[in-house]
């Protein structure tokens, strides 16, 4: 009789550890424990909106509908592709550049514009339009390193207001019309 007893009771505890089981399933989750990489920015949000920032580390949040998006603010390379430009004397000249940057404001990176990548590519194309438009092709090979300068002066404002610093903007490559190799192959 005693063990009849103790066998009803363990399943009867068993069938309603089972039934508090699938019923905390369904409730939703009131702990969220979010890890975030060192070189990486959290941002968390609360049913879709922004609440804070988070430092590398773990944190918890008691709560409803918590997200992380982690933004990585170590130093990066972004290749601008070759792109044929004219120069002053209206010659077509194909240049490539790698600009070094990093994010100093994941908030403003994130939530100031769509697609942060393409705001400063796009910006470095069209400083590299106008700096290039305004030399010559012979002024452009003996004077490359000098457009670097020239370059971040006109990339730099424009990424700054979207949370990105650009520390180098280098010409990568410089390629000229095949008529204007052998002209400079002859000199």
């Amino acid at each position: 009789m005693k063990y009849e007893i103790v066998l009803i009771i363990t399943v009867v505890i068993a069938f309603i550890g089972l039934l508090l089981r699938d019923a905390l399933k369904k409730i939703p989750k009131l702990y969220h424990a979010f890890i975030v990489p060192e070189g990486y920015a959290g941002l968390l949000y609360q049913h879709g909106k922004f609440v804070e920032q988070l430092a590398a580390g773990r944190h918890v949040r008691w709560g409803r509908n918590f997200s992380v998006d982690a933004q990585d603010t170590r130093k990066a390379f972004l290749a601008v592709a070759g792109q044929e430009v004219l120069t002053a004397d209206k010659i077509g000249v194909k240049l490539s550049l790698l600009l070094t940057y990093q994010i100093t404001d994941p908030v403003k990176a994130s939530h100031e514009t769509q697609n942060w990548h393409g705001d400063v590519y796009n910006a470095s194309q069209l400083a590299l339009r106008s700096v290039v438009s305004g030399i010559t092709a012979e002024a452009l090979l003996t004077e490359r390193l000098d457009l670097a300068p020239q370059l971040l002066a006109r990339v730099e404002p424009a990424a700054a207001k979207i949370g990105i610093n650009i520390e180098a903007v280098e010409v990568k490559d410089i390629m000229l019309p095949a008529e204007l190799n052998g002209h400079l192959a002859m000199c």
